[in-house]
């Protein structure tokens, strides 16, 4: 085999693993967004309402709970992933108004899937 033959080899050996690793990483993004969906499926799920502040918002409809998309973007060398809520009104229920106290819930979802999210990416 010539220098040039190996390189050319070499070449293609480093295309392959590269465009498998993203592939994995692709997946681990969709997967990970999928585990933070259903830690906010968990947090949220029948919690009595009204609740009080700084407690967990209350189950009335469930409008909250079924409002989460996961996302992922696959883009070039770096991965993004997450849910996003479809409800108006989750910032307010995070955060307060001035007429109502916070009822905080992102942390305890990001608490919950940590250890499942940490699982995946560690494959």
């Amino acid at each position: 085999m010539t220098p040039y033959e190996a390189a050319a080899v070499l070449h293609k050996e480093v295309q392959f693993r590269k465009e498998d690793t993203i592939r994995k990483r692709n997946s681990r993004l969709f997967r990970a967004a999928n585990a933070l969906r259903n830690a906010e499926i968990d947090v949220l799920r029948g919690n009595p309402s009204p609740s009080k502040p700084g407690q967990l918002p209350g189950t009335v409809t469930g409008t909250l709970m079924r409002s989460w998309n996961p996302y992922h973007t696959e883009g070039g060398e770096t991965g993004i992933f997450g849910i996003l809520s479809a409800a108006g009104y989750a910032g307010y229920l995070e955060n307060g108004t001035r007429r109502m106290a916070a009822r905080p819930f992102v942390d305890k979802i990001q608490e919950k899937a940590l250890p499942k999210v940490m699982a995946i990416f560690a494959e």
